[in-house]
């Protein structure tokens, strides 16, 4: 058979540290969409700010859902191809501490992931529902730095996924440009994609962020295409 392409899940929330407008924000919704040759997934998601206001030390807690579908062509079925549907949702608990030149988050908590085949794929070991612990970690530069960085990192032992995102970048008026690198697997497939992203921060406190690049995945797989995501984020 030949590995499906790599959903590379869990990229929400990038945008949520951005510096509020008002003091008294402590709720941030966001949703966003990823899409490469033969595989997209959507998500949509809302945190809660337990601390004096979002961007302030304190608890958070944390929401996402997911869906989309993929396709991956296999020798087990009669056409040559296997479609799959993907759902999935993390529900975690985490903290923010804010330092002066950057502000540091994580996450616990569980995270379920459902995969519908067709036709069915007894080879594909992500078929079916599966539930397991999260973790995350998410360091963010300050918002007022010309120079923007942001890592994270997740890990589900739902599949045993990993995924990791480091972007580095500079503000223009307004335009957060710069590199993005991302690498993403479990045991049946890994993903890597190298590429430009943008944030766009003129419709403070919504934000919207923009990537574009190259994804990378064993030949037997779905190889080298074109990878394209959007989000948007508010905090209120």
């Amino acid at each position: 058979m030949r590995f499906k392409t790599m959903l590379p899940l869990l990229l929400a929330g990038s945008l949520l540290g951005a510096q509020a407008q008002a003091e008294g924000d402590k709720t941030g919704i966001l949703v966003g969409v990823d899409a490469r040759q033969h595989s997209w997934y959507g998500y949509a998601g809302v945190t809660q700010h337990f601390g004096e206001h979002a961007y302030g030390d304190g608890l958070i807690a944390r929401v996402v859902g997911f869906s989309g579908q993929y396709r991956y062509a296999s020798t087990v079925a009669s056409q040559g191809r296997v479609d799959g549907d993907y759902t999935g949702l993390e529900a975690m608990l985490g903290y923010q501490k804010v330092f002066t030149a950057f502000t540091l988050r994580g996450y616990a908590g569980l995270d379920y992931e459902g995969h519908q085949l067709s036709p069915a794929n007894r080879f594909d070991g992500n078929s079916g529902g599966h539930v397991g612990g999260k973790v995350r970690l998410d360091v963010e530069s300050d918002f007022a730095m010309p120079n923007y960085f942001n890592l994270i990192a997740t890990y589900s032992s739902a599949r045993d996924r990993y995924w990791v995102r480091a972007r580095g970048g500079r503000d223009f008026s307004g335009f957060v440009v710069g590199p993005e690198i991302l690498a993403t697997g479990d045991h049946y497939a890994h993903e890597e994609r190298y590429g430009v992203f943008v944030n766009v921060r003129h419709f403070l406190p919504a934000l919207l962020s923009i990537s574009a690049g190259q994804a990378r995945t064993p030949a037997g797989s779905a190889g080298v295409t074109p990878y394209a995501t959007m989000e948007f984020s508010m905090t209120f």
